[in-house]
Order: C-alpha cells, then sequence, then structure tokens
C-alpha cells in the first residue's frame, strides 16, 4: 500500500445505520403509506429549522415535524422507518430537500460530498498545496493564499523546477525515496481534490462578502432617510457574526496546508479535518441561497426594488442571526 493509499481510508465517515440486518440501503425506502404520498419530502421548517415532512393539501401545502411522526404513526428508532427518518435529520445538513427513493447524501455513505466543483477549484487546490511544498524546500514555508500570486508562481518555468525537486525531496523526508516521489505527486493530487470543495465554498462565501460590501455602499446612497439608514445599520450589525465565523472557518482551513510536511505524514486525520470543515461551510452557506440570488440580480442603487430586498434581508439575518442566540443551525439541526 502506497502512503496516498490511506487516504480513502481515513475519512471520518459518520457511518449510517443498517436499516436491515442483512441490507445496508442507500435509499430512503420507506414502508409506510404516508410516506408515498405524492409530492412529499423532508426540509427545513423555515421559521424553525426543524426537519419536517411536507406534503400538498390541494391548493396549500401541510407539514409534520419527526418527532410527531415517530409518534402519531409509531415509527420508534428500533423499526426500519424510524431509523431512516434519523438519517433524515443527519442528512438534511447536507442537502437541502430529501424525497423518499432519494439516495443517502454521499457525505453519510462514505465522506465524499455529495455536490461538485469545477476543475478550476482543483486547480487552485493543487497550486496551493504545491506552492506549499516549494515554500517548505526553500525554507520558507509562507502560507500561500493570494490567489494572483499562486497563478503567477505555478506558471513560472523556474518555479516548475522547484516544483519537481520539492516531491523528490519530500518523498526523501517521508522515507519512502526519491525514486517514489510519484507517491508525493498522489498525495497532494488527492488532497487537492479533497480542497478543491473549500475553494468552491470561498467562491461561494464570495457572494455573502457581496452582500455586506452592498449594505455599506447602500447606507451612503440611504444617508438622507435615516428610516432605510438605521434598518441598514441593524443588518451591518446582525451580518457582522456569520461573516467573522467563516472568516475564521476558512482562516483555518487553509492554516492547515501550512506545514505541508506535517499534512503529508497525516493524511487521514487531516482529510477529516477538510471534510467536516467542507460539510459544516457547505452546511452554513446552504442557508445563505434565499439571499444570495436576490442579491445577485439586482441593480444596486436608491429603488423600491432594492428598500423591498433590503427589508427580505433583514428579515432573513433576524430570524438567522439574532445577536442574543449562537448559530441557529448549531445543535438544534443535529438533535
Amino acid at each position: 500500500m502506497t502512503a496516498a493509499d490511506q487516504l480513502p481510508q481515513a475519512n471520518g465517515v459518520t457511518s449510517v445505520d443498517d436499516t436491515d440486518s442483512d441490507d445496508r440501503s442507500q435509499t430512503f425506502k420507506f414502508e409506510h403509506k404516508v410516506f408515498s404520498m405524492e409530492g412529499g419530502c423532508f426540509s427545513y421548517v423555515k421559521n424553525t429549522q426543524e426537519a419536517a415532512f411536507h406534503f400538498p393539501l390541494g391548493d396549500l401545502k401541510g407539514s409534520i415535524a419527526i418527532p410527531v411522526l415517530r409518534s402519531e404513526f409509531d415509527l420508534s428508532p428500533e423499526t426500519k422507518d424510524g431509523k431512516l427518518l434519523g438519517i433524515v435529520e443527519k442528512s438534511l445538513r447536507f442537502v437541502r430537500e430529501i424525497r423518499p427513493n432519494d439516495s443517502i447524501p454521499h457525505e453519510l455513505l462514505d465522506g465524499t460530498a455529495s455536490w461538485t466543483v469545477e476543475e478550476k477549484h482543483h486547480t487552485i487546490a493543487r497550486n496551493r498545496l504545491t506552492m506549499q511544498l516549494v515554500s517548505w524546500l526553500t525554507g520558507g514555508e509562507t502560507l500561500m493564499v493570494d490567489m494572483a500570486q499562486l497563478e503567477q508562481l505555478a506558471d513560472d518555468p523556474q518555479t516548475k523546477l522547484r516544483v519537481q525537486e520539492a516531491f523528490a525531496r519530500a518523498a526523501e523526508k517521508l522515507g519512502i525515496g526519491a525514486d517514489r516521489k510519484q507517491e508525493v505527486v498522489d498525495m497532494i493530487d488527492k488532497l487537492a481534490r479533497e480542497l478543491s470543495y473549500i475553494e468552491a465554498l470561498r467562491d461561494r462565501y464570495g457572494r455573502v462578502q457581496y452582500i455586506n460590501a452592498q449594505l455599506a455602499i447602500l447606507s451612503k446612497l440611504y444617508k438622507r432617510e435615516p428610516g432605510v439608514r438605521n434598518e441598514i445599520f441593524r443588518m451591518q450589525i446582525l451580518i457582522r457574526p456569520p461573516v467573522a465565523d467563516f472568516d475564521t472557518m476558512f482562516t483555518q482551513a487553509d492554516a492547515q496546508t501550512g506545514e505541508i510536511l506535517a499534512v503529508l505524514r497525516n493524511i487521514g486525520a487531516q482529510t477529516k479535518f477538510i471534510r467536516e470543515t467542507r460539510d459544516e461551510l457547505h452546511h452554513r452557506l446552504m442557508l445563505w441561497d434565499e439571499m444570495i440570488v436576490p442579491w445577485s440580480n439586482i441593480t444596486v442603487e436608491r429603488s423600491a426594488e432594492i428598500e423591498a430586498l433590503l427589508k427580505d434581508t433583514y428579515r432573513f439575518l433576524a430570524r438567522n442571526f439574532a445577536i442574543s442566540n449562537d448559530w441557529p443551525l448549531t445543535g438544534r439541526r443535529g438533535r
């Protein structure tokens, strides 16, 4: 077994309980007829962030919280459907909606992600890791975070020569010998695949930062309208803690690659950390989707449309990030 082969074996997967003693199901195959209702699906209730089963009632929509489902239909945790309901509650951290017969998210099955990234994100992650290796070779081990600098260095012919030398030296330091430097290349590539999700989430987080920046611009545009400006000021206070939390999580993820040899020596533990960070960032950013889309499709200027969006944004922030509360997603959703 090569050092790179350790990666998929140490992924920190949260195991899925067997839904049958002789069959590990990978889909939400419910037995009770209540789950056969057309249009039925599981998702969080918007105002309470609790998992529930939603179903159409003519022109209306009904919902039953999962604890109520358990008691009303005698779906104890020991039953097959009861076990699947427990998996539903865990799965909604990774997907927005679950319908009966959907596949169980990969995050719970094997630790991989249920969503895809663009190749550019893999390239960024690989460049970051490779440059950290070159930095180690030259005795600097400087954390590489600037995207423009990363691209410039990655394309430099002299740097490309140093990269090959760094692979060989790293193989020696890892005790596998310079002639097996391809194993180091493979390790870097596999870790880059994991980190590519962090890069994709960083891109998505940029849209949250954009909203924050537009609030500052609108505060100036509405400086002569105290009512609107005061509302914007309250939004700026509410948005500050979640933005700070995102910044901290990305900083911690970046710091993990700072000592590249330590990363390669502990590849299993590093992969577990990356995946846990990926899942938490993705979970938190899903909440912002309802704001990211409208803010991406509006011109930032004084208008009735922007004032309506500001009201929606204030309601969103007040509902999810009230100053007296911690993150609403932590704890409540994990029950």
